[in-house]
C-alpha cells in the first residue's frame, strides 16, 4: 500500500517524466492502473487521448479493476446463477461460512485461487443447471465427475486413454477431480485478473448454456465448446443436422448457417488454453471474429465441408499458443495438412503482428502458412535502418488480411465526424490545412526532437514537429479533443507508432483526408482500399516537402477525394459492433462486413493475387465501392469544384517503388496501384504555382438506414449489486437513434454476440445479418 499511496501522489509534469524514462512501459500501465483502482481521480490514458469520463465511467472502472469478496459473489451468483428462495440462499451462505471457518480461512476475499475456486464450486454444485436437449447421463462421453469441474468434448474422436473432459484452471485428470495448487500467472500474463465469475466476461456470455469462471465458460451438461453453443443432436430433428450424433450449433433456438458462407470452422480446445483477463483485452479483434462467425450464421462444425479454419486466441500476452498448435495436429491434423494451414486464419493485434512472438520455434513453421488477421503492415524488414529487431517483414501480402485497429475506447471521439447526424445541428468547420496529435519520439513520451531512438513512427512524428508553427498546420503532443481536432481539418498526419498507428482509421472515419508517410506500411484492407483516392501518400523521402504537397491540391481533387472518403469510412468503422456513425448508415459495409466479403472473394478465386479480386469479382467490386446490390447507384453530394470547363487531366502518380531507396520489394507486385504524390507531380498536375491555394469542401450526404447510433453512455445493468435497470433508467441514458448504453460489466461494451445488430437480451439467433 506504501508503493501504491507514493505513486497517487505523483502528478507534477516533472515527476511523470521520471516515470516514463525509467519504467518500461508495461510496468509504467501497471502502475496507473493500480493507481487508478486505489482512488487516483488523475488518469494519464484519458489526458493522452483528450477523453473525459464521466463519474459513473470511473466507478464503473474501479468496479472491475478488484476483485469480488465472497458476500459479493454470493449475491451476483443468486442474481444471475441461483434464483435461489431467500431461506436457501441465507442457508446457503451460512453452510459456507461454517465451511470457512472450520477450515481456520476469514470470511471476505479470496486470497488464492484455490479460495476462489471453492467458492466457485461450492456455488455450482447447489445450483441445479439445465442440460443439453436429449442427454442423459447414459449417452455421455465423460463420467459424471466431469460436469462438476469441467465441460466434456462430447464430439471429439480421441482414444479413451486421453480425456475429453476439459479441466479449467485448478483442476487436472481424466474427470478434473483432481484439484491441483494453481495460480492465474500460469494462464494469463497479468496477475488476479482471472478470479472472476462475471458472465459478460465469457465467450458470447456462455449463450445461458453454462457458467463463467475465470474468463471460461463452464458449460452445462451435454453442451460444449468455449461460449457452451455445441451440443449433440440424438435425435437428429434439429435445423441443419447431419443426422443422428451430429454436432450442432445452438440447439433449440432454430440457427441458420448463413447460405453465403463462408463455411468457419472454429476449433475448440480445452478450457485452459483459453485463460485471459478481460480487462486487458485492450485490442478486442480476436473476441470480436470469435462471436460474429455465430452471430453472422458463419460457423460451420463439420470441418469436413468448412472453406476456412478459425484458430481463436486467447488475449494479448497469451501464452498457450504452442499448446494449440500441438492440439490441432494431433487431433486435426487432417484438416490442417489437407493444404498446409493455407485455409486457416488466426488474429494477432499485437503492435507488430506475426512478428510479436508468444510461441517457440516450432510454430513459425505452423504458422508460416496461417492468414494473420492483423493490423501491422511492414512488409519489408527495416530492423537495422531503424535499430529495432520487431521492425521486420511482419505482413505477407495476399496471404495476411490488415484489419482495422478497433479504437473501441475512442469511439466517443468519432462521434465529431463530418457524416453524424449531430452535425446538422452542429455543422464542423474545417479550420486547419492539416493537424496531428500524440507523442513524438515515444509512446506517452513528453520527449521532444532530437528523438532517442530512431523506430518511433519512423521518424515520422519528429519531422512533422518541424511544422508546428506553420499557419494552417497544427501539431501538437495533446489536444482538449483529438476526434474535434481531426474533424476540423482537411488533412490529416497518419503515421504508425511503436508498430502500427490508429490515426489512419481514425482520420478517414472523422472525415479528415488522411496522410500516409510510412514507406513499405501497408495500409488497413490495402489492396481492396486504393488508400491514394481518398488520402495522400507521401514518400518518406519527401516528408519536408509536405507543405507545398498539400497546399498544391485544388478544390476539385480533393472533393473527388472526399467522395470516396466516405465510402473508405464505412469500411474502417466497426459500426455493427459499436453503433452507427454515419447518418443513414446500414452497416452493411463496415469493417466486419469488409473481412467477410473479402474471405468470400478470396474463396471464389483462389489463388487469384489480392489486388486482381475487384478486377474479376463484380460483385466485391461493387461491395468495396458501398454499392447496393439491389438498387442503381447515384451520385453523391460532391458536385466537385462548380464552374468552367473540366479541367485537362492530371498527369498518373508516380508508383509507390521509384520514390523509394529499394529497387524492388515485394510491394511492387502486391500493391501495384499504389501510387504517392510528390511535389514533380503536384506542379505537373496544378502548376509551378501549386502549394499556396486551399479550398475546403461539405459532407457527402449518406444514404438513410436503421442502423442504431453509438452510444458511449454506461449503465450498470449487469452490475451485481444492482437490479437489472429499467426501461426508463435506458431510455435516460440515450437520445433518439442510439443503440444500448454500454455494459459496465462487459469490456469496451461489447453487446451480445459483439454486434449491436443483436437484441439487448436474448439469442445471439435474433442478430440481424448484415452479410
Amino acid at each position: 500500500m506504501r508503493i501504491v499511496c507514493a505513486v497517487t501522489t505523483v502528478a507534477s509534469p516533472t515527476r511523470m517524466k521520471l516515470i516514463q524514462r525509467w519504467l518500461s512501459p508495461c510496468i509504467f500501465i501497471l502502475v496507473m492502473l493500480i493507481a487508478y483502482a486505489e482512488g487516483s481521480n488523475h488518469d494519464y490514458f484519458e489526458e493522452l487521448w483528450g477523453l473525459e469520463k464521466s463519474a459513473n465511467q470511473r466507478n464503473a472502472r474501479r468496479m472491475l479493476t478488484r476483485d469480488l469478496n465472497m458476500d459479493e459473489i454470493f449475491r451476483y451468483w443468486q442474481k444471475m446463477y441461483g434464483h435461489w428462495p431467500t431461506a436457501t440462499y441465507e442457508r446457503h451462505v451460512q453452510e459456507y461460512q461454517r465451511r470457512v471457518a472450520s477450515a481456520g480461512r476469514s470470511w471476505g476475499l479470496p486470497k488464492t485461487d484455490e479460495d476462489f475456486l471453492d467458492i466457485y464450486y461450492y456455488l455450482r454444485s447447489k445450483t441445479k443447471v439445465p442440460h443439453a436437449p436429449g442427454w442423459t447421463p447414459e449417452l455421455d462421453k465423460c463420467g459424471p465427475t466431469c460436469h462438476m469441474y469441467g465441460t466434456c468434448n462430447q464430439e471429439l474422436a480421441i482414444p479413451s486413454c486421453v480425456s475429453r473432459c476439459g479441466c479449467p484452471r485448478g483442476r487436472e485428470g481424466p474427470n478434473c477431480s483432481s484439484p491441483v495448487a494453481t495460480s492465474c500467472h500460469q494462464y494469463c500474463h497479468h496477475e488476479g485478473q482471472c478470479h472472476r465469475i462475471i458472465r459478460e466476461w465469457c465467450i458470447n456470455e456462455c449463450n445461458d448454456r453454462g457458467t463463467c469462471v475465470g474468463g471460461v465458460c463452464h458449460c452445462y451438461p451435454g453442451y460444449f465448446g468455449a461460449d457452451c453453443s455445441l451440443s449433440i443432436d440424438y435425435e437428429g430433428t434439429e435445423p441443419g443436422s447431419r443426422g443422428k450424433g451430429s454436432t450442432v450449433v445452438l440447439a433449440g433456438l432454430n440457427y441458420t448457417a448463413n447460405p453465403r458462407g463462408p463455411r468457419i470452422y472454429i476449433y475448440e480446445f480445452p478450457p485452459y488454453m483459453h485463460m485471459w483477463g478481460m480487462l486487458w483485452l485492450d485490442r478486442p479483434l480476436n473476441i470480436i471474429v470469435w462471436e460474429r462467425i455465430i452471430s453472422m450464421g458463419l460457423r460451420e462444425v463439420d470441418p469436413a465441408r468448412a472453406d476456412y479454419f478459425f484458430i481463436p486466441g486467447c488475449g494479448r500476452g497469451c501464452d498457450k499458443w504452442d499448446d494449440k498448435f500441438h492440439f490441432i495436429l494431433a487431433h486435426y491434423g487432417q484438416y490442417w495438412t489437407q493444404n498446409q494451414g493455407r485455409d486457416h486464419i488466426m488474429t494477432h493485434p499485437g503492435d507488430w503482428g506475426r512478428c510479436e512472438h508468444s510461441w517457440d520455434a516450432f510454430a513459425d513453421k505452423f504458422i508460416s502458412n496461417v492468414t494473420m488477421l492483423q493490423h501491422w503492415g511492414m512488409t519489408v524488414d527495416r530492423s537495422s535502418e531503424v535499430e529495432h529487431n520487431l521492425f521486420n517483414t511482419c505482413h505477407k501480402p495476399n496471404q495476411d488480411i490488415l484489419v482495422p485497429p478497433m479504437c473501441g475506447d475512442l469511439y466517443p471521439q468519432f462521434e465529431y465526424n463530418i457524416w453524424h447526424p449531430n452535425r446538422k445541428e452542429n455543422p464542423i468547420t474545417k479550420t486547419n490545412l492539416a493537424s496531428v496529435a500524440g507523442s513524438i519520439c515515444g509512446w506517452n513520451s513528453v520527449e521532444e526532437p532530437p528523438c532517442r531512438n530512431r523506430y518511433y513512427s519512423l521518424g515520422v512524428r519528429a519531422a512533422l514537429w518541424q511544422l508546428r508553427d506553420v499557419p494552417g498546420f497544427h501539431i501538437a503532443k495533446r489536444v482538449a479533443m483529438m476526434g474535434q481536432s481531426m474533424a476540423e481539418s482537411e488533412f490529416c498526419f497518419a503515421p504508425t507508432g511503436a508498430g502500427y498507428g490508429k490515426r489512419n482509421v481514425m482520420a478517414t472515419t472523422l472525415g479528415c483526408m488522411p496522410v500516409i508517410i510510412s514507406d513499405h506500411v501497408a495500409q488497413p484492407y490495402e489492396p481492396f482500399l486504393n488508400w491514394n483516392e481518398f488520402g495522400v501518400w507521401i514518400p518518406e523521402s519527401q516528408a519536408k516537402d509536405v507543405e507545398i504537397i498539400l497546399r498544391g491540391f485544388t478544390p476539385q481533387q480533393k472533393a473527388e477525394k472526399m467522395e470516396k472518403l466516405y465510402c473508405a469510412a464505412r469500411h474502417l468503422a466497426f459500426t455493427t459492433v459499436y453503433g452507427g456513425l454515419f447518418e443513414g448508415d446500414t452497416g452493411e459495409f463496415d469493417a466486419m462486413a469488409t473481412l467477410v466479403h473479402i474471405l468470400r472473394a478470396r474463396k471464389r478465386h483462389w489463388g487469384v493475387p489480392d489486388h486482381k479480386l475487384i478486377e474479376v469479382d463484380p460483385e466485391f467490386a461493387d461491395f468495396m465501392a458501398c454499392k447496393h446490390r439491389d438498387i442503381s447507384t447515384e451520385e453523391s453530394g460532391f458536385s466537385g469544384s462548380g464552374g468552367g470547363g473540366a479541367p485537362p487531366p492530371a498527369p498518373p502518380l508516380p508508383l509507390a517503388g521509384v520514390t523509394t531507396s529499394r529497387s524492388h520489394t515485394i510491394d511492387d507486385e502486391a500493391f501495384p496501384q499504389r501510387t504517392v504524390t510528390t511535389v514533380d507531380w503536384i506542379r505537373a498536375a496544378n502548376g509551378e504555382a501549386a502549394g499556396r491555394g486551399q479550398g475546403s469542401d461539405g459532407p457527402v450526404e449518406p444514404r438513410l438506414s436503421g442502423l442504431c447510433y453509438f452510444n458511449p453512455q454506461w449503465v450498470h445493468y449487469a452490475d451485481h449489486d444492482a437490479a437489472d435497470a429499467t426501461d426508463q433508467v435506458i431510455k435516460e441514458h440515450m437520445k433518439a437513434g442510439q443503440c444500448m448504453p454500454k455494459n459496465a460489466n462487459r469490456v469496451a461494451g461489447f453487446p451480445p454476440g459483439a454486434s449491436v445488430t443483436c437484441p439487448p437480451t436474448g439469442p445471439i439467433t435474433k442478430c440481424a445479418q448484415l452479410v
